[in-house]
């Protein structure tokens, strides 16, 4: 598990970096390289919870892949109408998952893994969120 939850936030970093213009190596910003670090370990976070979703709920008539698993998950937790749950952000989303989305209540190894990557971090994110 160790590898794949390494393997996820690096895939996941690199992404944002990407997305936000952010460079990682060489001469850097570090508030910049801090919001990319703790918005990965977020959305790993995420991943995470959505994971553990599919392994309790998905069947083999239904996988509950990408998207579906989180709007699964939203209306197992609250009910809400589906055309709600399909036009919230992905900020909306995170805010109505931020009880789960705490790297205390994550699986052992994924929660140690993101401890030891966010340890020298300093807690500061990006003011937005991209839906990419």
């Amino acid at each position: 598990m160790i590898i794949g939850i390494a393997h996820l936030f690096t895939q996941t970093k690199e992404n944002i970096a990407k997305l936000r213009g952010v460079k990682l190596t060489g001469f850097i910003d570090d508030q910049e390289v801090y919001r990319v670090y703790n918005r990965a370990a977020q959305i790993c976070a995420l991943d995470t919870v959505l994971h553990q979703h599919r392994k309790q709920f998905a069947n083999k008539l239904n996988l509950l892949q990408g998207k579906d698993a989180l709007y699964h998950k939203l209306l197992t937790k609250y009910q809400w109408p589906m055309s709600e749950i399909k036009a919230l952000s992905l900020s909306d989303c995170l805010l109505a998952l931020h009880d789960e989305l705490q790297i205390e209540g994550l699986p052992g190894e994924v929660s140690e893994y993101l401890n030891q990557v966010l340890r020298m971090q300093y807690p500061v994110n990006f003011p937005d969120y991209l839906e990419e």
